[in-house]
């Protein structure tokens, strides 16, 4: 089990404010906050590269020691994936895995290293120098050489920031099936929660220094606590009615207009995104969008859905 108690970190102005939680092995803990809340600090503080001003990080009950009294920084159960890469950019992508495999068997580590390259769209560049590969294969080269460190904990920085959709449907599953078969805790921070919300057990904001509540991602996305929590997840409709105030997600609406919170709509335009619909409508009370797998030019009356 991660401990993470107390971290308070500041300079000029205050990064991080008491900041505790508890990681249990096995589980994925989600970060959603906007650039600049202190996201990356935490995590060179988690991994033993960067001293907190107070606050302890304990590993399975064992305190780890505080960077500024270690010869070589950083704790090796404790592997990040930084936003710079950290590659040696003149090795090949090989030589790079290959640094960070020795725990590994000779005879087991190349067939592991391929099996790892093949996943993330790195195999076929397996003999290229680092410096020669674009931001992407990169990024992907890092949390490569990451979960081949097999470490108790993996933490990654955006790690999605620079991928296509087809590389982070790729990775994002890689992470939940090297989740459940090896049992490693990961933390994954994101100014973008839309991407933590198939692979993280609970997930929690960052803003203003401190944490808010964690919560499930189901909770999270339906139910968050602020406007701004709610856009770190995608677009959230706010009418303000006479009464009361609703809030909710362009899928939660129905054409049944029976009961209460049903409101009358007036289609604006459409716009097409594949496997669903972007349907854009004005209200008396506002401007909203629905989601729908066509578009929706005949609906005259919606019911909220809460």
């Amino acid at each position: 089990m991660l401990e993470v108690s107390n971290i308070n970190l500041a300079y000029e102005d205050i990064i991080l404010s008491d900041i505790s939680f508890q990681l249990s092995q096995g589980d994925c803990l989600g970060i959603v906050g906007k650039s600049g809340a202190g996201k990356s600090s935490l995590l060179n503080i988690i991994a033993g590269l960067l001293n907190p001003n107070s606050g302890s990080i304990c590993l399975n009950d064992t305190k780890l020691p505080v960077p500024a009294t270690m010869l070589i920084y950083g704790y090796p159960q404790i592997q990040l994936v930084k936003q710079d890469f950290s590659l040696e950019s003149y090795m090949t992508v090989y030589e790079n895995m290959n640094l960070n495999s020795f725990h590994i068997s000779s005879k087991k580590r190349e067939k592991e290293i391929y099996r790892i390259l093949k996943i993330l769209g790195l195999f076929s560049l397996v003999h290229r120098k680092v410096e020669y590969l674009s931001g992407g294969e990169k990024q992907r080269l890092a949390i490569a050489r990451a979960i081949i460190m097999q470490a108790e904990v993996l933490l990654l920085d955006e790690p999605f920031s620079n991928l296509d959709e087809k590389l982070k449907s790729t990775l994002i599953n890689y992470i939940i099936d090297l989740k459940n078969k090896t049992n490693i805790s990961i933390i994954i921070v994101s100014h973008d929660g839309t991407d933590l919300l198939s692979i993280c057990d609970k997930i929690v904001h960052l803003k203003n220094s401190k944490f808010g509540k964690q919560k499930k991602p189901k909770e999270f996305y339906y139910h968050p606590r602020s406007i701004q929590e709610a856009l770190l997840f995608g677009h959230w409709n706010v009418l303000r009615l006479p009464d009361k105030k609703l809030c909710f997600r362009p899928n939660q609406f129905s054409l049944t207009i029976n009961g209460d919170n049903c409101i009358d709509v007036d289609f604006k335009h459409s716009v097409f995104k594949g496997f669903y619909t972007e349907n854009f409508f004005s209200t008396s009370y506002g401007e909203i969008i629905l989601y729908g797998l066509k578009e929706l030019s005949e609906v005259k009356k919606i019911k909220i859905e809460k």
